[in-house]
C-alpha cells in the first residue's frame, strides 16, 4: 500500500523511505570496481574525442567546426561536477575500492573549481535536512529562475567563472564566506583542509594555464582550465530539476525532490542522478543501480517527467506560477 505523501517534518526528520526488504537493499548497495572504472572511463574517453576534436579544428582553422565542438566538449564537460560524476565520488559509492573514489574525486573537483571538502560537509548536511528551512543551505526552495541567465549557459559562463575563481581565491586565503559556511566550518582549525585544496585549486590552474600559453597549445585553455564554464546549459538546467518547484518542510522525498526519465545518453553524462527521489531515499545505492533501485519501488513513486521537453515544461509552468504568485516577505 502506498504511504501518505505530504507529512510535516519533526525537528528530528524520520524521513519517509519506499520499503524494501534487507536482501534486496544489500544487492542494491553492492559496488563494483568494475563498473566505475567503466563510467570513468566512458567520460573522460568522451570528453578526449570531443577535445581532440575541437583542438584539431581550432589549429586548422576550421572555426565553425571547432566551435561546434567545443560546445559539445563544454556540456559534457560540465558533469565532472556536482551535478554528475563528483556528486557520486563524494557518496564514495562508485567503486567499491575506497582509494579510487577519493583519486577521482580529488581529479574532477580540481577540473571544475570545486572544492571538495566543502561540498562534502554541506552535502551530508542536505542530505540529513534536504531543504528544511533554515537547515538546508545547499539548496533553498523555492528556487529562482531567470531567463538572461540562459545567455551565459549556452555560451561562457562568465558570472560562474567569476564567482568560482573569487571563491578559490578567498578559500585559499581562509576567507569562507556566508552563514552556511560559518556553519560548516566554525574556526580555523576546521577550515584547514578547505584551504589547502583551495590552493591546489588554484595554483594548479595557474601553472596549467601558462604551460599552455607558453608551449603554443592556447586551445587547452578552452578546453581544460576553463572548459567546465562553457556551454554548461545542460548540467544547469538538470541540476535546477532535482528540487525546483518541490515543497520544502516535509518529510518526504517524493515531494521535495524530482525524478526525470531521460534517454540513457543523457543519464549516462549525468551519472544517473535524474532518479533523485531515489538517490535522496536510498543514497548508499551507486548510481549504476538506481534504476534498477526505481523498479523495485515505482509503485510507492509519483510519476516522472519523462524526457528533456516534458522537464523544460514543467520547469516553464513552475516559473510562471511563481511570477503569477503573490510576493512572499522576504527570509529572514
Amino acid at each position: 500500500m502506498t504511504e501518505k505523501i505530504g507529512a510535516k517534518p519533526p525537528t528530528r526528520v524520520n524521513w519517509y523511505r519506499s520499503k524494501l526488504t534487507g536482501t534486496e537493499l544489500s544487492a542494491l548497495m553492492r559496488r563494483s570496481d568494475m563498473q566505475g572504472a567503466l563510467h570513468v572511463a566512458s567520460h573522460l574517453l568522451l570528453l578526449c574525442g570531443t577535445g581532440t576534436l575541437a583542438y584539431c579544428a581550432f589549429l586548422n582553422g576550421h572555426h565553425g567546426l571547432a566551435l561546434a565542438a567545443l560546445f559539445l566538449h563544454g556540456s559534457f564537460f560540465s558533469f565532472l561536477g556536482w551535478a554528475g560524476a563528483g556528486h557520486e565520488l563524494v557518496h564514495r559509492t562508485v567503486f567499491k575500492t575506497r582509494v579510487y573514489n577519493d583519486v577521482f574525486l580529488a581529479l574532477f573537483a580540481f577540473l571544475t573549481w570545486n572544492n571538495y571538502v566543502y561540498f562534502r560537509a554541506s552535502h551530508i548536511r542536505h542530505h540529513q535536512k534536504t531543504v528544511l528551512s533554515g537547515q538546508d543551505g545547499e539548496v533553498r526552495l523555492p528556487q529562482t529562475l531567470r531567463y538572461r541567465e540562459w545567455f551565459w549557459a549556452l555560451s561562457f559562463d562568465l558570472p560562474a567563472c567569476y564567482r568560482a575563481i573569487k571563491i578559490v581565491v578567498e578559500n585559499s586565503l581562509g576567507i569562507i564566506r556566508g552563514q552556511w559556511g560559518a556553519q560548516l566550518f566554525p574556526d580555523q582549525a576546521s577550515r584547514r583542509a578547505v584551504i589547502r585544496f583551495a590552493r591546489i585549486i588554484l595554483f594548479g590552474h595557474l601553472a596549467m594555464a601558462a604551460a599552455f600559453v607558453a608551449s603554443g597549445h592556447w586551445p587547452l585553455l578552452l578546453l581544460v582550465t576553463f572548459a567546465t564554464f562553457i556551454a554548461d546549459w545542460l548540467n544547469k538546467t538538470l541540476a535546477l530539476a532535482q528540487h525546483f518547484g518541490m515543497q520544502p518542510d516535509v518529510d518526504d522525498f517524493r515531494l521535495n525532490s524530482r525524478t526525470v526519465l531521460l534517454h540513457p545518453f543523457l543519464a549516462f553524462l549525468y551519472w544517473q542522478m535524474n532518479y533523485h527521489i531515489e538517490h535522496h531515499m536510498y543514497p548508499a545505492v551507486p548510481f549504476y543501480q538506481l534504476k534498477a533501485l526505481r523498479g523495485q519501488i515505482e509503485h510507492d513513486l509519483p510519476p516522472a517527467s519523462r524526457g528533456m521537453r516534458a522537464l523544460l515544461r514543467d520547469i516553464a509552468a513552475i516559473k510562471r506560477q511563481q511570477e503569477s504568485a503573490p510576493a512572499l516577505p522576504p527570509r529572514t
